[in-house]
């Protein structure tokens, strides 16, 4: 998420927090009713705040709208990744994105008992794949999760041809190797 887009969600979420508290403050106590219904019947009647209310509101609906469309436009990757070819337009789904995440961790031989992948878009046509994961408690986990970072990297690269612009891995939980008993 860039700056103003971040700017503009901490603005917009400190305005609603306000008008929020004003609103059951109002619905609390019969004098903060009657006072803010008295101050909006003033500025009402008032032709010069007339218009900066106007402004103000119009700033406020166009600021809601945008904080609503970052926030569905910046989670997941809802929609496929299309490649042009001579032949024809080639969709790459994100289940097909998180597989190959999902392959390559588990390949990577460094470790890795289970994985969850999430891809996010970022500029461009680039992606972020993000992976949550229980390693084993054997595993050196900087160097083995670097190789991870760097599988995971390349082998969405190699079949997807879609850049990765960074591989963030989380791990939530170690666990023991478990010892095998043959029979």
């Amino acid at each position: 998420m860039s700056r103003w887009s971040r700017v503009l969600s901490i603005v917009f979420s400190f305005l609603i927090a306000v008008s929020s508290l004003l609103t059951i403050l109002m619905f609390l106590s019969e004098l903060v009713m009657s006072g803010m219904i008295a101050f909006l019947l003033r500025i009402q009647k008032d032709p010069t705040w007339r218009p900066a209310i106007i402004v103000i509101a119009i700033a406020l609906f166009i600021a809601g709208t945008a904080v609503m469309l970052l926030a569905i436009m910046s989670g997941r990757l809802h929609k496929a990744r299309v490649r042009s070819s001579n032949l024809g337009t080639i969709d790459i789904g994100v289940d097909a994105i998180e597989s190959i995440a999902l392959n390559a961790a588990k390949t990577a031989q460094s470790g890795v008992k289970t994985v969850k992948a999430r891809v996010a878009p970022k500029e461009g046509d680039k992606i972020s794949v993000s992976l949550n994961l229980t390693a084993y408690s054997d595993v050196e986990i900087p160097t083995m999760m670097n190789r991870v970072q760097e599988r995971v990297k390349k082998d969405i690269e190699r079949y997807t041809g879609i850049e990765v612009v960074e591989v963030p891995i989380k791990v939530s939980q170690v666990d023991e190797v478990s010892s095998r008993v043959g029979r």
